[in-house]
Order: C-alpha cells, then structure tokens, then sequence
C-alpha cells in the first residue's frame, strides 16, 4: 500500500546532511562554506565563525537568565565550532606550506637547510610560535639591509669630513 503525504514534504532527517569525510576536513571546507546546524533553539544556519558566535551569544544569554544547562549545551555547540573553525585554519595552512615547498623546488632556489626548517616548524612549533620566527626572521633580514646602508654612509661622512679643510 501506497503511503500518502497529505501535501507535505517528507523529513528525511540525516539524509540531507554535507558529509564532509566523516569529520575529516581535508579541503571540502573552507571558511566561507554555510553550514547548517540543528542545535537545541532549532537549525541555524552560517559559516563556522558566524555559528561559533550566534552559540556564544546564545549561552551568554541563556547565562544571564539563570539557565544553566541550556548555557552549557549552547557552549558545547560553540566549542565544537571553534574546532572546527582551528582545524579548518590548520588545514590552510599545510596548504599553504606545501604549495611553498612545492615552488620553491621547482624553481630550485631552496636549498636543504631551509627544506628541514620548514618541516621542523610545521610538525613541532604551533601557528603562533611559527609566526613570531617568521616574523623575526623578516626583521633580521631588514635589520642586516638597515646595518649595511648604516655603515656605508658613516663610511661616506668620514670621507666628506677628511676632505673638508682646516
């Protein structure tokens, strides 16, 4: 026998879901993607950071009216997005790193040193520490380009006062 739908659509609840690699996220999923999530005030609907936010403000306001296990679930729905907002961050990241490296060795400028400092930064060191030493390292270059303009004209005001006369 034929089910009727009395002029209703069907819930197919789960089927209807993005799988993005059983939670793996190797590049299905960006920043930008607009994600649905059924929470416990009902579906919202947004980037990970903009669900991230709306569940913050969610517990902040379930807080403030002394719900706390409400507050808690809207923290968990907010955790769960931070991470993957982190994971999706890291994932660009490798991207990023492994398109460098892939750039530089095909133009064969790098040589192995720099190969092994790269791989020693982005299995040991975390985003934050790596950007302080990449920054540093930037500053140490200009600072070495700034000390040698620094010495030739100190070089070239010596030379202009020999020459001045008595």
């Amino acid at each position: 026998m034929r089910q009727q739908n009395n002029g209703r659509r069907r819930q197919n609840r789960g089927s209807n879901r993005r799988s993005f690699n059983g939670g793996n996220l190797n590049g299905n999923i960006n920043k930008n993607t607009v994600i649905e999530s059924s929470g416990p005030d009902g579906r919202q609907r947004g980037s990970v950071v903009q669900l991230n936010e709306k569940y913050t403000s969610l517990a902040s306001d379930a807080s403030s009216s002394d719900d706390r296990i409400l507050a808690e679930s809207f923290l968990q729905f907010a955790d769960h997005y931070y991470r993957i907002k982190k994971e999706i961050e890291f994932n660009s990241e490798n991207k990023d790193l492994k398109i460098k490296t892939e750039s530089s060795l095909d133009s064969n400028v790098s040589s192995e040193k720099d190969e092994d400092e790269i791989d020693k930064l982005s299995k040991t060191t975390s985003r934050r520490k790596r950007g302080f030493q990449k920054r540093e390292a930037e500053l140490s270059i200009v600072g070495n380009n700034n000390d040698d303009t620094e010495i030739s004209d100190t070089n070239n005001d010596k030379t202009s006062t020999d020459n001045l006369p008595l």
